[in-house]
Formats: C-alpha cells, sequence, structure tokens
C-alpha cells in the first residue's frame, strides 16, 4: 500500500479566556492524511485524525460501488459495510459505526486501480490510551506518525504477537499476507524485527493479557 502523507497543514489557534494576570490560548492541529488502497486488494488502515464525525459512513465517503469495510470486534468477529452506487450510501451492519483513533479496519477496494481514501481532522494530543483486550484486536497508534509500533509506544509482554498486513512487498508472491513478530522475553525484544508502519496503518494484535497502549504526545513536542 502505498501511502502519500501531509500533516499538520495548518494550525487553528482559538483565544481563551483573559484575565487580569494573563490571557489563555489553545491550540489544535488539523490536517489530513492519504491512504491509497491497491487495486483489487485489501489494506488494513486507520482513522489517525478526530474527524467532526467519525462513523464509517462519514469517513468513506466518495469511494467507488462495491467497496468494502470490515471491522473487528473481539469476541464476535467481523461486521461488514459496502459502499452502494444506487443507494448512494453504505449499507450492512458496519455502516453507522465508528473508527477512531486507536482503532483499525480492513478495507476491500473492487476496482483494478487503486483508491485514495482522505482522512480530515484534528490530530490527536495529551495521554492518548487505547485499551488492550486478552486475545486478537486491531489497533492503531493515535498519533498520525510513521514507525514501529515499538516507537510509537507499544509495549510488548512475553508472547504477544504483531500481525502486520503486507501490502506493498517488491516480490508479487509475497503481496497480501501477514509479517508476524513475536515478543521474545530471552531478548527484551521482536522477533524476527517490527517493520515499520506508515501513518494511518493498523495492526491486528494478540496479547497475552489485557493492557493499553498508552503515550503521550504533544505537536510542539
Amino acid at each position: 500500500m502505498r501511502t502519500k502523507t501531509i500533516l499538520l497543514t495548518a494550525a487553528v489557534i482559538a483565544a481563551g479566556a483573559a484575565t487580569s494576570m494573563a490571557q489563555v490560548f489553545s491550540v489544535n492541529a488539523v490536517g489530513y492524511v492519504n491512504k491509497t488502497v491497491p487495486g483489487g486488494g485489501y489494506a488494513l488502515i486507520s482513522n489517525p485524525l478526530k474527524a467532526a464525525t467519525n462513523t464509517v459512513s462519514a469517513l468513506f465517503a466518495g469511494v467507488p460501488d462495491g467497496f468494502k469495510i470490515y471491522k473487528f470486534t473481539p469476541g464476535s468477529g467481523y461486521k461488514i459495510a459496502q459502499f452502494d452506487e444506487l443507494e448512494g450510501a453504505f449499507t450492512g451492519e458496519a455502516a453507522g459505526l465508528t473508527v477512531l483513533p486507536g482503532e483499525g479496519v480492513f478495507v476491500q477496494n473492487p476496482l483494478t486501480t487503486p483508491v485514495t481514501v482522505t482522512f480530515v481532522g484534528e490530530v490527536p494530543q495529551g495521554t492518548l490510551t487505547t485499551p488492550l483486550v486478552a486475545g486478537f484486536q486491531i489497533v492503531s497508534s493515535q498519533v498520525p506518525q510513521a514507525g514501529t509500533v515499538k516507537d510509537l509506544g507499544f509495549v510488548g509482554a512475553p508472547g504477544d504477537k504483531v500481525f502486520q498486513f503486507i501490502t506493498n512487498d517488491p516480490v508479487p508472491a509475497n503481496n497480501q499476507k501477514y509479517w508476524i513478530s513475536t515478543f521474545d522475553d530471552l531478548v527484551n525484544d521482536w522477533d524476527p524485527a517490527l517493520k515499520s508502519l506508515d501513518v494511518g496503518e493498523a495492526v491486528f494484535v494478540q496479547k497475552v493479557a489485557a493492557g493499553t497502549w498508552t503515550r503521550t504526545f504533544n505537536v510542539n513536542q
């Protein structure tokens, strides 16, 4: 999956309440992220920005007829939504579900040519926490940055696994498969080494025990 990312294109500065001692300001960074889904294939992506409306129908507006969204819910499996050009809307039980920063979904492009999905919104800041269940779950970094999950603050425990869905391997036979890394307590690291994620790329994780993916982030850091 090729990714073209443009972030932090504007800063919205809102004046806060003024007192006799000082004036307080609030700074919100906004931008957009383009995710390119390969023709005739799948991609595991995330919404890395806080949009005005974070539903599947709003986030994926403008996709072609037959484009599908698969949202995985731990314990109950996938819920699916498909864009119907005749209806002019998504149909299926996932159509009204949300995709928040920290989550992720599989998408399927029915065309033979790539489709670009654009996410627009505010960059998450502060202390960002994504709950992690024991077992399988699709997750992503809430901070719109590239890097391995370790670089982005994910802390592994012995036996945890990360499944990265590969769509851009130069060897055709290696496309559309998982790269699986397991946290090895003997070396206190991931084996094999984690691959870098693009901005807006999600992964499957398999946790031995429940936990959290927590990171404190500020755009001025």
